[in-house]
Formats: structure tokens, C-alpha cells, sequence
């Protein structure tokens, strides 16, 4: 099956794909050659792609994900790759968001949005270092 990863900047990822494992926002799905149909809603966490016998990780930040024809299609409004994440910056996007301002029922809620997804970057940071 093919495995597309996209951003609002570029096409991240294209690639064949044996097994793709998705942070979904209420918890991981794995999608296998000739699944079916679906839409769903992403989370924060690592993406795993696997290629042959090797998996290529990823960490996403929500988004959704379609499957359809043996395609699976991601759209994500962020991606890092293994090298480009770090435990010390995840930390520090941990206190920043502790920091914001939460006034409001929608800062608020962009307030709790950030301290999920900097817990998600420091899971999956942690897991791969």
C-alpha cells in the first residue's frame, strides 16, 4: 500500500508501506494492506511506518488520516522527524505552554491543546532516545 504524509508546507513522506501505525486522538490504529475505507482524527505521537523489514518513526501533531485504496493518506499540520526532536525542546514547549495565559474558554482550551501535545513530544522523545 502507499503512504503519503503531508503538511501545509510540502509532501513530507511518499513511500510504499508493509504496516502504518497512527496516533489517532483517542488512541493508536494500525492499517495493513487492503483495509478498509475510514477517516479519522489525529492525535499527537509517533507515527511508524514500516518499510520492509526497516520502520521509519515519525512524531505528528494532529491532522487527520484517510484510507482508501490501498492508499493511506495523512494530513498533518506537523512533523518531526527522529533527529529533528528533541527531549530538551520538548521540555521547554512543555513550559511554555504551563506558561500561556488561559483567561478565556478558547485560550483556555488552546492552552490545554499545547500541554497535550508537549507531553505527547516528550513520550515520544523519550522513547527514542
Amino acid at each position: 500500500m502507499k503512504c503519503i504524509v503531508v503538511t501545509p508546507e510540502k509532501t513530507e513522506v511518499e513511500t510504499e508501506a508493509a504496516f502504518v501505525a497512527i496516533p489517532l486522538f483517542d488512541g493508536e490504529y494500525g492499517v495493513a494492506p487492503l483495509h478498509t475505507p475510514m477517516v479519522g482524527r489525529l492525535g499527537a505521537g509517533e507515527l511508524r511506518i514500516k518499510i520492509g523489514e526497516e520502520t521509519e518513526s515519525y512524531y505528528i501533531e494532529g491532522g487527520f488520516v484517510e484510507v482508501s485504496n490501498d492508499v493511506v493518506s495523512i494530513l498533518t499540520s506537523r512533523l518531526l522527524r527522529k533527529d529533528a526532536l528533541s527531549l530538551a525542546d520538548s521540555e521547554e514547549a512543555l513550559a511554555a505552554a504551563h506558561a500561556k495565559k488561559a483567561g478565556d474558554p478558547e485560550s483556555m482550551a488552546e492552552k490545554f491543546a499545547a500541554l497535550r501535545n508537549a507531553r505527547a513530544r516528550i513520550r515520544v522523545a523519550r522513547k527514542w532516545s
